[in-house]
């Protein structure tokens, strides 16, 4: 059984730089209600150091930078044994059977939300495809999901301190 989702407004929501991205589809409006979240300071939004990389890149869309460029970001620090634990495991996980070190941002990307957040959002299938895998070596306070689910959970506690009836929260399977 999958601990509850914390709060979104009460921990720190760190983000993949593909969460900003605008395909042209449905996930456009989502991207453009979290811009908004953000603006209205609904939660805190925190770049792990290895996606201000990436957001840093040039070849990065303007309009990810914009959205990505104002949010607290991790710096680098020393790791416990139990961090370089948690992040050669989520490295191994999300290597499967691809070339060594290509998807190495990305555990670093998930090592660090483990260390300072309370949510991943992202919208990387290779991740989400993982989840099961992720959940038994990640600490149970990190909740990886999709923007889509980052929504859904927030508006479940919304609609909680509406009526003080929780609703059970809408979740899309990956």
């Amino acid at each position: 059984m999958l601990p509850r989702p914390l709060d979104p407004r009460i921990v720190n929501v760190c983000y993949d730089a593909n969460v900003f991205d605008r395909v042209g589809g449905p996930d456009d409006d989502a991207v453009d209600r979290l811009l908004g979240l953000i603006e209205a300071r609904e939660f805190v939004m925190v770049a792990p150091r290895t996606v201000r990389a990436e957001i840093d890149h040039p070849n990065t869309p303007a309009a990810v930078k914009t959205a990505a460029l104002p949010h607290i970001f991790t710096i680098s620090t020393g790791l416990t044994q139990g961090e370089v634990d948690i992040a050669r495991k989520i490295r191994a996980i999300l290597q499967g059977n691809a070339k060594l070190g290509k998807h190495d941002a990305d555990a670093s990307h998930l090592a660090e939300a483990a260390k300072y957040g309370g949510y991943f959002i992202t919208h990387d299938q290779r991740i989400l495809s993982k989840l099961p895998e992720l959940r038994l070596v990640i600490p149970p306070h990190l909740q990886i999901v999709s923007l889509a689910d980052f929504l859904a959970i927030y508006d479940h506690y919304l609609a909680q301190d509406a009526d003080g009836v929780p609703p059970p929260p809408r979740r899309r399977t990956v």
